[in-house]
């Protein structure tokens, strides 16, 4: 298959050091609500801008306040610039909400919905696993055999990025367009398929 002989490709390329091109984050303007203790953060509350790489998280606020969000060792879990633990969760289907350990909250709604508003389509995606693709992940499926088990699922691959050992394939469903990032180990296994923004599949 193309998409596999493309991956190996990739993995050879890795293998002999050669340099991908830099990975693009994805960025959606929003409303970014802070609370603390239960109570909305009027004068640190407004408008942001939702940068998401590879499963960290920028948050940039107009005043200034930049909150910095780097993978943690299970799924939506964060730790920011200064180590505090956040997790994310989901409210409605297209608003994030990211909980600090400390009590501060930060809402992120998309497409213009107020926080706390359940209706619209996401701006981005979930980071979750789709349904229909998480027995894949820790399988015992490898390189190719994933990208033909995909295609066989109605994805189409869009691209791929080299990342230190890992290798990012980004696949877009045909029947939905909702775009989703796989993302291969060393040893060229599914450590994770996650929901990602919609540009992230663009060639």
């Amino acid at each position: 298959m193309k998409s596999s002989l493309a991956l190996t490709a990739l993995i050879v390329a890795a293998a002999l050091g050669c340099s991908a091109a830099p990975a693009l984050a994805d960025s959606n303007e929003a409303h970014c609500q802070i609370q603390k203790g239960g109570e909305t953060k009027h004068g640190q509350s407004g408008p942001c801008t939702f940068s998401q790489r590879q499963g960290y998280i920028d948050l940039d606020l107009r005043n200034g306040d930049t909150f910095s969000l780097s993978p943690g060792n299970q799924p939506n879990h964060f730790k920011d610039q200064k180590g505090n633990k956040v997790v994310r969760t989901m409210a409605g289907g297209d608003t994030q909400v990211f909980k600090w350990e400390n009590g501060r909250k930060v809402t992120v709604p998309f497409e213009g919905a107020p926080a706390g508003s359940g209706g619209g389509n996401a701006a981005v995606g979930s980071g979750e696993t789709p349904a229909d693709l998480k027995d894949l992940v820790h399988g015992r499926l490898v390189g190719g055999e994933v990208d033909d088990e995909l295609i066989r699922r109605g994805y189409k691959q869009a691209r791929n990025e080299v990342q230190g050992d890992d290798v990012y394939s980004y696949w877009r469903k045909s029947s939905n367009g909702q775009c989703v990032v796989v993302r291969f180990n060393a040893s060229r296994h599914v450590a994770s398929i996650a929901s990602a923004f919609e540009s992230s599949c663009s060639n």
